[in-house]
């Protein structure tokens, strides 16, 4: 009963750990997306409200999906939810990579949004996740 007990919160720690990680990458591609939105509609002097909502829209064509994903990844957690965990992560990886491409074929097929905009918002928001790591993580 006490080793449940502990595997239990020891699944928990790890979970918690997962997703609070998951939370600061969100709130890091988020404010990315709003400053670089914000210098962009700044920079313009016509039109800057498009430039700002092209910034969003690629930003968010990664950052929906990142969230998503991390959804789906902390969804099971622990060794005995291992097969669950695996699935989770490639289900979750394959609808991440779906959903990126149809959000950002729909952006930029169907919004009259300026290409520069978008595709700066998409690039900046995937930097950020490839940043992400190096910067959120405390070094040991």
């Amino acid at each position: 009963m006490k080793t449940d007990v502990k595997n239990n919160a020891h699944k928990q720690a790890l979970t918690g750990h997962g997703k609070q990680l998951a939370a600061r990458l969100l709130r890091a591609q988020a404010g990315t997306i709003f400053l670089l939105a914000c210098v962009f509609s700044l920079v313009q002097p016509y039109n800057g409200y498009l430039y700002f909502w092209g910034v969003v829209a690629g930003g968010f064509a990664v950052f929906i999906p990142t969230a998503l994903f991390a959804w789906r990844a902390f969804a099971h957690g622990g060794a005995r939810a291992a097969q669950q965990v695996v699935a989770n992560f490639f289900a979750g990886e394959a609808l991440k990579i779906s959903l990126t491409v149809v959000l950002l074929i729909t952006v930029l097929l169907v919004a009259e949004l300026p290409l520069v905009a978008v595709c700066s918002g998409y690039i900046a928001t995937i930097i950020m996740q490839w940043l992400a790591p190096i910067l959120l993580l405390k070094s040991t």
